[in-house]
């Protein structure tokens, strides 16, 4: 905020930024970091735990997919899984590998997408927790997966927790708009499907210097069907769905956990 006198007349001049949100971009790390967050390590043993419980899975070769900061990469590490962890958002994957430093757990952390995975029959097990598809354009989806289906080993378990919108025959359309307040900052949030597609606004106002920033997204929502299509476009045919961790088994309105064999 620039504060500025001219005249007798007390002008104040606050900045305003807009971006586009991805998770490449610094500022689309910045604003995730700041506007959600990552689950901190009692919630996220909690969750390998269940993911370890459904699957009734024992350490092995694995690979985490958008493994983040590395939450629950190194609880499996530590587990005694031997495990790869990918990721596009650098400042997320500097954590994780600073981390695994201070925990001495040796983990091959690597920026990339899964299209660009070159492993071929190498994994049991790989892990694409809270996985966000819908910025992907049609033809990388496909690659996504398919490189996912390649990288595993005949009989090999592919785990999936999708997150981001949906379409369900409940909510074809709808429109949120809300506000939070941090220490730092006031953040205002309006999202909407529109079309098969989620437009999002996140605007963040500093209370010190009522600096403005938006960041703008747009990503594909997706059905159940939808979804079970493309992993079967993959090459995946042994799919399980499910609506949780309770097994509740998975509907148009309900799903989000998607357990697929190779075969």
């Amino acid at each position: 905020m620039d504060i500025r006198n001219t005249g007798g007349i007390r002008y104040i001049i606050m900045k305003r930024e807009i971006f586009e949100w991805s998770w490449e971009s610094e500022a689309g790390q910045d604003s995730f970091s700041r506007c959600v967050g990552f689950k901190d390590e009692k919630a996220s043993r909690a969750e390998v735990l269940q993911i370890e419980s459904l699957l009734r899975l024992t350490p092995c070769r694995m690979i985490d997919i958008g493994c983040g900061n590395g939450r629950q990469t190194l609880i499996f590490a530590e587990k005694g899984y031997t495990v790869t962890g990918i990721d596009i958002a650098s400042r997320f994957l500097e954590t994780a590998k600073q981390n695994a430093n201070k925990m001495h757990l040796a983990v091959d952390f690597q920026q990339k997408r899964a299209s660009e995975l070159t492993q071929k029959d190498v994994f049991d097990f790989a892990l694409a927790y809270n996985h966000n598809i819908g910025f992907l354009s049609d033809k990388e989806r496909l690659l996504h997966f398919r490189k996912i289906y390649a990288c595993l080993h005949d009989g090999g378990i592919f785990f999936m927790k999708t997150a981001g919108p949906q379409i369900t025959e409940n909510a074809q359309n709808y429109t949120l708009r809300d506000w939070n307040e941090t220490e730092k900052e006031f953040i205002l949030v309006d999202k909407k499907i529109e079309n098969g597609y989620r437009y999002e606004k996140c605007i963040t106002i500093d209370k010190d210097s009522g600096d403005i920033k938006e960041y703008r997204e747009k990503q594909r929502a997706f059905s159940l069907q939808e979804i079970i299509n493309i992993l079967q476009g993959a090459g995946f045919q042994k799919i399980t769905c499910y609506a949780d961790f309770e097994r509740t088994p998975a509907d148009v309105n309900h799903f989000g956990i998607f357990i697929c064999q190779k075969s």
